[in-house]
Parts: structure tokens; C-alpha cells; sequence
């Protein structure tokens, strides 16, 4: 379920996306088909402009927003018109307001949960309102530490959804990380460091290991047992 937040915005909006809502317009399916934008992992790491979209039937596809390709089929007979994944990178990295006419109900709940930045909707006074989702499937934080809100960051967003395990590696502190990329990372709590590359303050890996120490589901930085 998608909660909208309004704030005025002089960036400009697309109107060639403000159309007909016709069922099988690229548009409405790169909005409400099941896909998961990645970037961060595999072959899109390290590279602003690099995105993976994983689709509804398991396919995986690589979308360049610098060179405006994607390896689907439809883009190969298509090249000068976007496909679905390219629409759909753009919708949920915010790069392009969601169009006024959709209905926020239709949209597909995986929207921004694993890319920086937030989706952005257009509104009728020519302005954008940004759009945050939910976990409709865990409404308590304290119940379930890894569930999202509508205010966690990208970052801390990915650190809960991705399928990542973390277990105890050496005192004091010290945490072996194995990522949703089958990567292994090791997390220093006390020296605030991560083996990983990502050069944020803050990767994904260290919240991750953070939550699970708050949540008492891994040994605490001196080794000794949550219950100790």
C-alpha cells in the first residue's frame, strides 16, 4: 500500500506519461507488473547508471539509463522506444514521477524498496509528491525487527528486505556477512567498517548486522549470548 507525502517540486514532469490508461500500454504494466529493481548487485554493481530487473517470471535483465538499453527481446525490435524495465527503473529511482492518473492500489508494492532514492508522483497543480510503501505484510516494528517503514532510508530498506545472513565472526565486534549475491563481507562494529564496496557511511551490511544485534538474534559485539 503506497502513503503519498506532498511537497512542491519545480523539476519538470513528462507529460508524454500523462496518457490513456490502456491495460496494455508499457507504462501501466511498468507500473503494476511484479519487478524487483536492483542496484547494487551483480553485474549492476558499482555503477551509478546500472540496474537489474527482475521480473514477475523470473527473468533478469540489465537496464543502462546512460545509454537508454535493455536486454530484453521487446528492446532488441524496439530501439528507439522504451521498454517496460526502462519505464519501470525510472518510476522507482524517482527519475520520473509516477503518472497523476494511476491509481496508488494498482501499483506494485515492490516499488523502491531495493534502489536509492523515492518514488515520486505527479499532481495536478504541476508539482510531484513523493510516494513511500509500506510492508503490507508487518504493520509493527517492535514485533518484527526486519519490517519496513515509511521512514527508512534506501539503504536501511535493503538491509531488511534482502535475503541476508549474519553470524558472529571474532570479539570484539567483529561479524561475517553473507549477501543476497552469495558476496561475503566482514562488518566491524566497534571500528565502523565493512569489507564491501560500497562507499556510503553506512552500507546496507553494517544496519543489517546493527538490527540483528538490537534484536538480540546474534551474539553481542563482546561475543557473550543475547540472554547472557
Amino acid at each position: 500500500m503506497a502513503t503519498t507525502e506532498s511537497h512542491s517540486d519545480a523539476g519538470s514532469i513528462d507529460e508524454s506519461e500523462l496518457e490513456e490508461a490502456d491495460p496494455n500500454n508499457r507504462t501501466v504494466r511498468a507500473l503494476t507488473e511484479v519487478m524487483t529493481v536492483l542496484d547494487s548487485i551483480g553485474r549492476a554493481r558499482n555503477a551509478d547508471n546500472l540496474f537489474l530487473v527482475n521480473s514477475g517470471s523470473g527473468s533478469e535483465y540489465l537496464v543502462d539509463t546512460r545509454t537508454g538499453s535493455c536486454e530484453c527481446k521487446w528492446k532488441q525490435f524496439n530501439p528507439g522506444e522504451e521498454c517496460k524495465h526502462q519505464k519501470r527503473v525510472a518510476f522507482a529511482t524517482g527519475e520520473r514521477p509516477i503518472p497523476q492518473w494511476v491509481d496508488d492500489d494498482a501499483l506494485d508494492d515492490q516499488f523502491g524498496l531495493h534502489v536509492d532514492g523515492e518514488p515520486r508522483k505527479a499532481v495536478a497543480d504541476g508539482g510531484v509528491m513523493e510516494v513511500r510503501f509500506d510492508d503490507g505484510g508487518v504493520t509493527d516494528p517492535n514485533e518484527d525487527p526486519l519490517a519496513v517503514t515509511s521512514e527508512d532510508e534506501p539503504r536501511t530498506k535493503r538491509a531488511k528486505q534482502e535475503d541476508i545472513d549474519v553470524s558472529f565472526l571474532a570479539k570484539p565486534g567483529r561479524y561475517e556477512v553473507h549477501s543476497a549475491s552469495d558476496s561475503r563481507y566482514e562488518v566491524d562494529v566497534l571500528e565502523e567498517t565493512c569489507s564491501c564496496p560500497d562507499i556510503a557511511e553506512r552500507c546496507k551490511h553494517r544496519r543489517r548486522v546493527e538490527i540483528e544485534i538490537d534484536a538480540q538474534r546474534v551474539p553481542r559485539p563482546d561475543g557473550k549470548l543475547p540472554d547472557a
